[in-house]
């Protein structure tokens, strides 16, 4: 063989080597629902054995929900009409029985074996026309403002009914949703559903340096900065109705829609049966019920999710204030507000901690821990979040948590990669791809096997573990994740993408960055769902 066929051949050998990577699948977790009988989907699992319940325990200990309702009489109407539908059974079509089942009605009999209370004295009426002159403000934020107003007097005006509701419906009109909603964009981004033809014109005079002309207008017409207001109606309401100790449950006229193929609103509703078990699983938690639990978890773990938010209220733009998550294994959830910063993002895109802060925000969380759990520390902390570890980040919550037998700190990111497998569907949920002991891609969406199909629609997007740093075996962590993308009790849905400590750290940290510096915070995860 000469010169050339040995390279040849060495370059056939180089292009032709195996990957440096390893692949598997880690199995669905289970859930734990009535009398800990166990089940892979959330609805099955209530639909055969109801809420969560201790074995031989004959009820859930949640017997009823007191239901208030706020908003102008006709949606009052709408929403008493969805109340009563949701008591019996509702069904779908039936095309994909996994995915889509039949909901099985929400009462004193099996499975949820709870009644759904409502009535007049839970009710609180908003005159329309005064709801009307609140939209027709020309300024958005002083429009919004208004409208949450009218919105918290009622939850105040219900705080104080003997006995109160367990959760209030604030039931929104379509002109409110057009006037003072925004929505999500596919690039993370917000946007107005309709602006006025009024304010196109008092934008346009503003880029083009007339302000100063209409400087009586100023505040009237939402271009004056000197103000610090509420720039959501979401955040604004559950940032200013917690204060009165009560959940509150957003509501806009498509999910009360009992009819199939209205689109009112612009978009398709889900079916009648999914909106039900999606709406009564967030009341009934909100109400103080346990749906499901994790089934396989050490009861003495404690999760922790740690991010960061912008302060709204601040004029400093370079402000930033910690969080933290935390949830049990039986899937109680709390909100703990950590200390706020300066932080220029030249220094990193991501905020971090300094030592000393990192150790305080760790320190409230197992503080709040013990006064949950009659002065016990848990045996295991782990911590999930969605950038890498600064040294000193990593150093002040070891110092926090030494008392603490078992520690992991798990980094999570999202860079774009992606893997393929042969036929129509994507990887299967749970699909891992090991870099190293570390580093790994996890699929927590893709095609599962009990829905007999994949629920997404688009490729799924892996997340990848970018640190981890502790004590658990990597198996372990890849489970928990994917057990934790399970605890979202705002939906029915069979699991998420992300795990719960996440999953909603952004819509959290924009309801704490909304809520006035006076105000102490309700640590329940349930006031921010």
């Amino acid at each position: 063989m000469n010169n050339d066929d040995n390279f040849l051949a060495r370059a056939h050998k180089k292009s032709y080597r195996s990957p440096n990577f390893d692949s598997g699948i880690i199995g669905e977790p289970l859930l734990a629902f009535g009398g800990q009988h166990k089940h892979v989907d959330p609805k099955t699992g209530l639909a055969l054995y109801g809420p969560y319940s201790l074995s031989g325990q004959p009820k859930p200990a949640l017997m009823s929900i007191k239901v208030g309702i706020i908003g102008p009489a006709p949606m009052i109407a709408d929403a008493q009409q969805w109340l009563n539908a949701c008591k019996g059974v509702l069904t779908n079509r039936g095309d994909h029985p996994f995915l889509y089942p039949h909901f099985p009605g929400f009462n004193s009999n099996l499975p949820f074996q709870c009644e759904l209370l409502h009535g007049d004295i839970w009710c609180e009426t908003i005159d329309c026309s005064t709801l009307a002159s609140a939209t027709k403000v020309p300024a958005f934020g002083e429009r919004i403002r208004r409208v949450i107003k009218l919105y918290v007097d009622g939850v105040k005006t219900l705080s104080e009914r003997d006995p109160c509701p367990d959760v209030i419906l604030c039931c929104f009109s379509q002109d409110v949703v057009d006037q003072c909603a925004v929505y999500r964009t596919q690039v993370g981004g917000e946007k107005r559903f309709k602006i006025s033809k009024l304010e196109r014109q008092i934008a346009q005079l503003v880029r083009a340096g007339q302000r100063t002309l209409f400087s009586e207008l100023n505040a009237e017409l939402g271009f004056d900065d000197t103000g610090l207001q509420h720039q959501n109606l979401r955040r604004g309401l559950k940032a200013e109705a917690m204060q009165f100790g009560i959940p509150t449950q957003l509501v806009w006229p498509r999910t009360l829609q009992l009819r199939e193929g209205d689109t009112q609103g612009g978009s398709q509703p889900q079916d009648i049966a999914t909106r039900a078990w999606n709406f009564i699983v967030a009341l009934y938690h909100k109400a103080g019920g346990t749906p499901w639990r994790l089934a396989e978890i050490d009861p003495g773990v404690c999760f922790i999710g740690i991010s960061f938010y912008r302060e709204i209220m601040e004029e400093n733009t370079y402000m930033r204030t910690s969080m933290a998550q935390a949830f049990t294994s039986a899937g109680d959830g709390y909100v703990l507000r950590g200390s706020s910063f300066e932080w220029d993002e030249s220094q990193d895109k991501s905020p971090h901690l300094d030592r000393k802060s990192a150790a305080a925000l760790m320190q409230d969380v197992l503080e709040l821990y013990k006064r949950q759990n009659r002065g016990s520390l848990p045996t295991r902390i782990v911590v999930h979040k969605s950038s890498r570890y600064w040294d000193e980040e990593l150093a002040g919550l070891k110092d926090a948590c030494k008392m603490v037998p078992r520690k992991d700190f798990v980094a999570l990111g999202w860079r774009g990669i992606q893997f393929y497998r042969p036929g129509l569907y994507p990887p299967l949920r749970g699909t891992y791809v090991k870099f190293s002991d570390s580093n790994f891609l996890f699929y927590t969406t893709g095609f599962i096997p009990y829905l007999r199909t994949y629920p997404g629609a688009r490729a799924p997007q892996p997340i990848e573990i970018l640190e981890h740093h502790g004590d658990s075996p990597w198996t372990t962590v890849l489970h928990e994740l994917l057990a934790l993308t399970k605890m979202n009790w705002n939906t029915a849905d069979f699991g998420g993408s992300q795990p719960i400590t996440l999953a909603f750290s952004k819509k959290v940290g924009e309801i704490l960055a909304e809520l006035p510096a006076n105000r102490t915070l309700r640590a329940e995860y349930r006031f921010y769902m």
